[in-house]
């Protein structure tokens, strides 16, 4: 009995050591959802105005909410799009970025039906989204851009050939 109380007394002022808890703490970066930069501006503006299906998409963007039905009801808006393109901007570049973006959409889409996926990943896709809008953007006022250079060059090239005419009539 006495070696049975001393065996307990040495075990009972010994060290122990206890492991704390863990704590796991979340170092996965927040979902910050990007805002497109580029502007429409000048013609390419007024158009956009006058098209419903591109009206359509911006207002389902501007109200996502980064569900799969959201995700759905702008893959039906790129949809509309693709089909009501208006003939101004049915060049092959312009036709391309909304490729480029349709394509976008869809893949967020496939994100979002997934049950995991890091708030990383879908940061990366949603900012390509954004950035596939922007290029979209971009190549539609490029259209009247190069338009408007067209129009110039001929004028100059009228206004060069007037002189041109009135040289030789003078030297005549």
């Amino acid at each position: 009995m006495r070696y049975l109380l001393i065996l307990l007394l040495f075990i009972s002022c010994g060290e122990t050591t206890e492991t704390a808890p863990e704590v796991k703490q979340n170092n996965e970066t927040p979902f910050i959802p990007a805002t497109s930069r580029m502007v429409l501006k000048g013609e390419a503006l007024q158009l956009s105005t006058g098209w419903e299906a591109y009206q359509t998409f911006i207002t389902e963007l501007e109200n996502f909410d980064h569900t799969t039905a959201a995700a759905k009801r702008l893959t039906t808006a790129i949809d509309d799009m693709t089909v009501s393109m208006p003939e101004d901007i049915s060049s092959q570049p312009v036709k391309s970025r909304l490729k480029v973006l349709e394509t976008r959409i869809k893949s967020y889409h496939a994100l979002l039906t997934h049950n995991a996926y890091s708030n990383i990943e879908q940061q990366k896709r949603y900012d390509q989204l954004i950035k596939g809008l922007d290029e979209f953007k971009i190549q539609m006022m490029e259209v009247y851009a190069q338009q408007k250079s067209k129009e110039n060059l001929l004028k100059n090239l009228e206004e060069m050939e007037l002189e041109l005419e009135e040289n030789d009539t003078i030297n005549l």
